[in-house]
């Protein structure tokens, strides 16, 4: 079977699961335990569905069953957990991906006479792996660092690759976080191990022993362990209920100190990482395209939206720009120093992404180690006896520094290699006094203490996380946790953690600010049920609404923020923009009016006003209000155009020809432009002149059907000007035989 239709299947049999409909999820799971050949899960799942079987029966008889939700549970945990263990055994067979070649590889170094009930496609186990290798390093102590470090690659692989731990492995990971001995950095290469395997492959023990290590509160591993759960959580946020061990030991976090703050520091770190360019892409290449095809077509031909397009209406609300006033430590010094490296787009990560083609990066593991001086991969580059180089104290003070993250550290290191023994002192000079520089700046933010620094750590963790999910080579074969949904209140771990409303309306206010329109709005949504008169929320949520694209809703919402608080300039320009785009043009004619009143010395708002009278066919004062506009702003090309058509309707030819042509000879001009031309010249008894502007058009527009739909709606202002019915058709048949023609001559 094809990895593409086992990845189809699997998602199919686990929504059918969560859904409830259990019967259809375990026929899709018999086609699959078919393929994979194991007689023992087909009998597993013939069980299963026994088991099911009588619980229908009991429950359609009548029976009183207490413990029937209990057995109901335990069926939809076993049959997803049969659904992740056929999927992982079909894509082994069937993969040809790196990660299953190194699955075989560890299978085939450590099992080689399991008999073919407890072979590798059952489940790997990798039995006493971690702990040999433990025991053969002495990894707690000093010895052999390059062997230590060869060690901790393997254990973190075998960490990572294990689908299901055995009680040796889950004793042995308990030991590991429970360890007086083992540094900080090794416990959170394990740390990121884990996280990475239950990416991969759900275990509910893998949850449990991230729980442990964040309530060991160890800096460092807490805040990997931590990140951990959360993205984790995202994932498998549908199994949360289903395993009453997760709810509990969720709320057991609880009473650790500045847990709620912990949680906030990685909801905004996770909210800025992600990639807020889609968004963008999605307002532009989705929903406003299909808004605009239900506009009336007079707005493409004359750009009325355009016509001020330096001032677009919808901006925010810059009374929004306090918002910030109760909550400072979410725009402190040091996120306005990251917040470009930690948007989609940052400004390291395009630097230092040409610096991860170092053998040091093949590894997966290495993209997760913190950085620390003593490491043996980053001493030969800055350390020379022979040449009198020795860069340790910059690497002491790089790995104090909170501002590059761990993965750009190495990459930084690893490229000293490449420079002139000769720079690399001059190279020290420079880099120690930035160094210097950056290690002040932290000390001015408090950073090295308390909750700043585990924000701190959030940050860079979560660029490490998003330099691997975005540069690794393999970075296809995993799930992109930057691809996660996030929903506050529909997200089990996120909900029973998050209790203080400040907390949450700073979430919201984060999703908002980066453009997460619909993710902020739920959130805005169920703040308002507890706070009805906050002007600001009925605002931001018509904002969240206009910017997803439902502007009845948008309205609904101005409307009452209108309500609390009348007369406020920003809304009834909203009010105004929002009937606009749902064709009440009446009604926004009326907002802009009062907006009039409040800022008369706005041109765009005389432009609004303008585009208004022309869908209300008030074509004189539309184009008194435009004369106005031209009047004050003289350099304004664009509004040449709306003054053109109004004349034309008008029947002004002279004058609607003048500002065509105008437009025309400069850079302005359009195939609209060229269009409507011909209709003023031939209004004006040119019909041979107006046939070639048309042919004009046609050959900028370079397509004939678009001309002819555009001039099919001219057709009863051309009447109105005494063009008969007759020579409109006969005009767009010559226009047609004349276009073909040329193209048979070019051919």
């Amino acid at each position: 079977m094809q990895k593409e239709k086992i990845t189809r299947n699997y998602l199919n049999i686990c929504k059918l699961i969560h859904r409830r409909r259990l019967a259809d999820a375990i026929v899709l799971l018999r086609q699959l335990a078919g393929e994979s050949g194991k007689e023992y899960i087909t009998k597993e799942l013939e069980e299963l569905t026994a088991t099911y079987a009588r619980l229908l029966k009991h429950a359609v008889s009548g029976v009183d069953d207490p413990e029937r939700d209990q057995v109901y549970n335990y069926l939809m945990r076993a049959l997803l957990e049969m659904a992740d263990s056929l999927r992982e055994m079909l894509m082994l067979q069937a993969g040809t991906a790196h990660t299953y070649q190194m699955k075989k590889a560890l299978a085939g170094e450590q099992l080689p006479e399991r008999s073919e009930a407890m072979h590798i496609l059952e489940s790997l186990s990798f039995d006493g792996e971690l702990s040999s290798l433990l025991k053969d390093t002495q990894v707690g102590e000093s010895g052999n660092r390059e062997e230590r470090e060869r060690t901790l690659e393997d254990i973190f692989q075998v960490i990572w690759l294990a689908d299901k731990y055995t009680e040796e492995e889950i004793r042995l990971l308990k030991s590991v976080c429970d360890s007086e001995l083992l540094p900080w950095h090794d416990k959170s290469l394990v740390v990121s191990a884990l996280s990475l395997s239950l990416l991969r492959y759900f275990d509910a023990n893998k949850f449990v022993l991230l729980f442990r290590f964040v309530e060991k509160q160890q800096p460092f591993v807490r805040e990997r362990a931590m990140t951990g759960l959360f993205i984790n959580s995202l994932k498998y946020n549908d199994r949360f209920p289903l395993y009453p061990v997760l709810r509990e030991k969720t709320r057991e976090l609880k009473s650790l100190p500045m847990m709620e703050q912990h949680l906030e520091a990685i909801l905004v770190q996770f909210i800025k990482s992600r990639e807020t360019e889609k968004v963008r892409k999605k307002w532009e290449e989705e929903i406003l395209p299909e808004i605009m095809k239900m506009r009336p077509k007079i707005e493409r031909k004359l750009d009325l939206d355009n016509i001020f397009s330096d001032n677009p209406e919808e901006e925010k609300n810059p009374d929004w720009e306090t918002m910030f006033e109760d909550a400072p430590d979410l725009l402190d010094k040091l996120q306005e120093l990251t917040e470009m490296q930690m948007d989609g787009m940052d400004v390291f990560i395009s630097a230092f992404s040409r610096l991860k083609h170092f053998p040091f990066f093949r590894g997966v593991s290495n993209w997760f180690v913190p950085f620390y001086a003593e490491n043996p991969v980053v001493q030969p580059m800055v350390k020379d006896a022979e040449k009198g180089i020795d860069l340790t104290p910059l690497l002491e003070k790089l790995e104090q520094t909170y501002f590059m993250c761990n993965s750009d550290k190495y990459s930084f290191c690893l490229n000293l290699s490449m420079v002139p023994d000769q720079q690399k002192s001059m190279m020290m000079n420079m880099l120690n006094t930035e160094m210097e520089n950056i290690s002040e700046l932290e000390k001015d933010q408090n950073m090295l203490d308390g909750m700043a620094r585990s924000k701190s750590i959030y940050t860079q963790y979560f660029q490490d996380l998003y330099r691997f999910h975005k540069l690794h080579p393999w970075r296809r074969e995993f799930d992109d946790i930057f691809e996660l949904d996030m929903d506050l209140h529909e997200t089990h771990f996120i909900r029973d953690l998050l209790a203080e409303a400040k907390t949450i309306r700073n979430i919201a206010e984060v999703l908002f600010d980066k453009g997460f329109y619909e993710d902020a709005l739920r959130v805005f949504l169920s703040i308002l049920e507890k706070d009805k008169s906050n002007i600001e929320l009925f605002e931001k949520i018509a904002f969240c609404y206009e910017k997803s694209g439902d502007f009845e809703k948008a309205l609904d919402y101005y409307q009452r923020a209108d309500l609390i608080e009348a007369g406020r300039l920003w809304i009834i320009k909203k009010l105004a923009f929002c009937c606009k785009y749902l064709n009440r043009w009446e009604d926004a004619l009326n907002y802009y009016r009062q907006a009039e009143t409040l800022d008369p010395d706005n041109l765009k708002l005389h432009a609004d006003i303008g585009q208004c009278l022309i869908h209300l066919e008030k074509y004189q004062d539309a184009l008194d209000c435009y004369f106005k506009v031209e009047v004050l702003a003289p350099e304004n090309h664009k509004i040449r155009r709306p003054l053109a058509w109004c004349s034309f309707l008008l029947g002004k030819f002279d004058t609607a020809r003048d500002y065509l042509e105008r437009l025309l000879s400069g850079e302005q001009g359009t195939h609209y432009d060229m269009m409507n031309l011909g209709h003023v010249l031939w209004c004006q008894g040119n019909p041979e002149e107006a046939f070639s502007r048309y042919l004009s058009s046609i050959l900028t527009w370079k397509s004939i059907r678009d001309f002819e739909i555009s001039f099919n709606e001219d057709r009863k202002h051309l009447l109105a000007h005494g063009i008969q019915e007759m020579e409109l058709n006969l005009m767009m048949d010559h226009l047609k035989l004349e276009v073909r023609g040329r193209k048979n001559r070019v051919n």
